[in-house]
């Protein structure tokens, strides 16, 4: 029986490159950049699509792989600004991929439904009624999530957490696919087509709805920056609509928030319609990357057996370029907290003295299979994270708060 299961197990795989080597390619530009034109034509020909002419797919410096893949507003000479509640992109509903008629506005529940939905336009290829998004999403790198790692990967991270005593905890990442696909919805494991479409949907996702143009945007939390709000469907059928908060000029990248409604934004509660208040850890988790300044930290120093111990901050920077921390008046630290903190940098420190040494033991060089060594971009995605983590946890002790300052506190 082995062969036979080995053998169904390639061919259940092997769906994803299939479906790539059918796809049409995906539209660049002359520097080889992504530009979704044929994902803007494609919504603009129904009748409740629309996407401004303004807006421009692409990297932020084009040509420079390091530089940001989003939207932005074109440079191009006349082009005008996108004006305050002006529409940025409306997604008719036939063109959004979600749980279909489960669809509720105000459910925020992870969604069975949309993954196999999901999967399913995924495993279509370029017959999908999709076809333009799906060519996209295709086109998507994967392993950008902690919880898609290698083993190894997954291993060292956990360490560098010391296996849940530091965010983002176990449950965010660990057996998130395990707990909520396989078991939660009665997911094949053998199918990979459905785990890129969990983790598709899990980065870009607006609660249970999948939407293109939308998902592009690249996030912040910076008052000066972020320039958008968003509107979910009413109900099945009706429009998703993307629209500017304030005039953004040409050249100008266009933002969203994907934690607007955390305690550390300024945004109106008001236009907060999906909620999202994650941490910045838990964003790492979810999203794979870790968001600039400002940043929400929420730390727990309780030990296993004992009762929650949050310990919950903001992390911002002035203007002059000082680092600011203001405390959530429920999670205000104390000296056992101090403590933990304090072990916690000291240990992180002292891992990073032994980088050297650990990168040789750990990181598959060049040409090398190991399956207890991890690629190079999960490496530096790890280090990446101690970088933030570290310098939370030292602000966290250098700007404790002062029992006298009702400032330092939220």
């Amino acid at each position: 029986m082995k062969p036979m299961i080995t053998n169904v197990t390639l061919i259940i795989l092997s769906i994803a490159t299939i479906a790539r080597a059918k796809l049409a390619p995906v539209p660049l530009d002359e520097h080889g950049d992504y530009t979704g034109s044929d994902l803007i034509e494609w919504i603009n020909s129904h009748p409740q699509g629309y996407v401004h002419p303004s807006v421009r797919i692409g990297r932020a410096t084009p040509g420079d792989p390091t530089s940001m893949l989003g939207l932005y507003v074109s440079s191009a000479p006349g082009t005008a600004p996108i004006e305050e509640d002006e529409i940025i992109a409306r997604i008719p509903w036939s063109h959004l991929i979600g749980p279909g008629e489960e669809y509720q506005k105000m459910n925020f529940q992870f969604s069975c439904a949309e993954i196999r939905n999901l999967a399913t336009e995924l495993t279509k290829g370029e017959e999908s009624q999709y076809g333009p998004y799906v060519r996209y999403l295709l086109s998507q790198k994967r392993g950008t999530m902690p919880g898609e790692w290698s083993k190894a990967g997954k291993k060292f991270f956990a360490k560098l957490l010391d296996y849940g005593d530091l965010p983002p905890y176990e449950e965010e990442w660990v057996d998130d696919y395990q707990r909520n696909w396989i078991q939660g919805c009665n997911g094949n494991p053998d199918n990979d087509m459905e785990k890129f479409a969990y983790y598709l949907a899990s980065s870009r996702d607006e609660d249970s709805l999948m939407v293109p143009i939308y998902d592009m945007a690249n996030h912040s939390n910076d008052a000066k920056k972020l320039n958008t709000l968003s509107f979910k469907p009413d109900k099945v059928g009706k429009s998703f609509r993307f629209e500017a908060s304030r005039t953004i000029h040409p050249g100008e990248e266009i933002y969203n928030s994907y934690n607007r409604c955390n305690p550390c934004s300024d945004a109106n509660f008001n236009n907060c319609e999906s909620f999202s208040s994650q941490p910045t850890p838990d964003m790492f988790a979810h999203f794979g990357f870790i968001e600039q300044l400002p940043q929400y930290w929420r730390f727990d120093a309780a030990e296993d057996d004992e009762e929650s111990d949050e310990i919950e901050m903001c992390l911002s920077q002035k203007e002059g370029g000082e680092l600011e921390v203001m405390w959530m008046k429920h999670g205000l630290p104390d000296e056992v907290d101090f403590e933990f903190l304090n072990k916690h940098l000291k240990r992180l420190q002292e891992m990073y003295l032994n980088k050297e040494k650990l990168e040789q033991k750990w990181v598959l060089r060049d040409g090398e299979e190991n399956v207890k060594k991890m690629p190079r971009r999960e490496w530096d995605m790890i280090w990446w994270y101690y970088e933030e983590l570290t310098r939370a946890i030292d602000s966290a002790i250098k700007y404790a708060p002062d029992e006298d300052a009702e400032n330092d506190e939220l």
